[in-house]
């Protein structure tokens, strides 16, 4: 009788161990895929770089008025296309509601500092994530071609979900990060996440601190 009752319980934990790995196949073979059409058709077109509306720059961290290595990065990259005529204009794009923390304030004094016209400029104080900066240049402020400005590790992504909403997109890098394993693996569920967003045509999330 006892060796029955374990004969019937080994079955059953066989079936629910094959189980299990199947769900896991499944999911991570779901992350695979997603990352390689996203990868896929984010590619660049070739150089020499052409005339685009605007830069939109992503944003990062900042310490009152003091941009972080990263996002100082960025907009130097963008203060660059703008001041080789390669853009007219540069969205700047990031948490900004804040009266004690403003990253799109920060990143537009320094624009003004590195001589960019203020009527150049254009601030998205709502632009917590990736997704919701893309589908907001679109949406509210009409842009149709720019070049997106971020980190290599970032650019994938954020010119994947720019082409799907509609803007002419390509990426200008804006170097690495040193904790690069992080930020990869960190952008392998992210890429997951924004293309259900964009399949399901899913509301950007309005809230401060949104982690992608």
């Amino acid at each position: 009788m006892i060796i029955k009752i374990l004969q019937i319980a080994l079955k059953i934990f066989s079936i629910i161990l094959t189980l299990l790995s199947a769900i896991i196949f499944l999911i991570l073979a779901v992350f695979a895929i997603t990352n390689f059409i996203v990868y896929l058709n984010s590619r660049n077109a070739p150089p020499p770089l052409t005339t685009k509306e605007y830069a939109i720059v992503l944003g990062a961290s900042v310490h009152g008025d003091l941009l972080s290595g990263v996002l100082k990065a960025r907009m130097e990259t963008a203060i660059d296309l703008y001041h080789k005529k390669l853009v007219k204009n540069i969205l700047m794009s990031g948490d900004g509601t804040d009266t004690n923390y403003s990253e799109t304030a920060a990143m537009r004094k320094f624009a003004l500092k590195n001589k960019i016209p203020a009527e150049s400029l254009i601030t998205d104080e709502k632009g917590y994530s990736t997704y919701a900066t893309m589908l907001r240049a679109k949406e509210i402020y009409n842009i149709n071609s720019a070049y997106i400005i971020s980190q290599n590790f970032h650019l994938p992504r954020a010119v994947w979900i720019a082409r799907e909403v509609g803007i002419e997109a390509d990426g200008v890098g804006a170097g690495e990060v040193k904790e690069k394993w992080y930020y990869s693996s960190r952008e392998f569920f992210a890429r997951t996440k924004d293309f259900f967003q964009i399949i399901f045509k899913a509301p950007p999330i309005d809230e401060r601190n949104f982690i992608f």
